[in-house]
């Protein structure tokens, strides 16, 4: 009898310290949409802005994702994968059709996530961005992130972003 107990304890032992496995992740990184807010934000001169808050989790494998920051900002032939890890392009809608906007009306907005070194990484990450003008009426962004090893992530997509009707000086 006390050998089957004893077999029985291994065992439970063993399925407990299995589920301290760590996740396996892909080396290349992968983001998931979560959601995207909006809010009314006083700028430092006092003005109303509107903040939309995008919300995603994200995976990498090998850990590797983030930059350090730049040493010198001033050289602007390098490409904006080393100075940028972080991109979302916006779209909007003009004659019942989602239409890219160009980068140089804007429509290529690029951020630097910092440096996280850790394996796997996962986790979740707010992104602020602050339309002081409201341009467009009704968008959404597509985005995709880079690790150091200039792995580019899949791409994905927000939800309809319904920017019409807000007045930010009735705030």
């Amino acid at each position: 009898m006390k050998t089957v107990t004893s077999i029985l304890f291994g065992a439970l032992l063993l399925m407990i310290s299995c589920n301290d496995i760590d996740p396996v992740y892909p080396d290349e990184p992968v983001v998931d949409y979560l959601g995207f807010g909006l809010f009314i934000s006083v700028d430092g001169l006092g003005n109303n802005t509107l903040i939309g808050n995008l919300s995603f989790d994200f995976t990498d494998g090998d850990g590797n994702l983030g930059l350090l920051p730049l040493v010198d900002t001033s050289d602007l032939s390098l490409p904006d994968t080393v100075k940028y890890n972080f991109f979302l392009q916006l779209y909007d809608l003009q004659n019942y059709e989602f239409v890219e906007i160009p980068d140089e009306d804007g429509g290529l907005l690029k951020y630097r996530i910092p440096y996280l070194d850790k394996q796997p990484l996962k986790g979740t990450m707010d992104l602020q961005i602050s339309y002081p003008v409201i341009l467009y009426d009704t968008i959404y962004y597509t985005f995709w992130i880079y690790d150091r090893d200039y792995n580019r992530s899949n791409v994905d997509t927000t939800d309809i972003i319904v920017l019409s009707g807000i007045d930010l000086d009735a705030y």
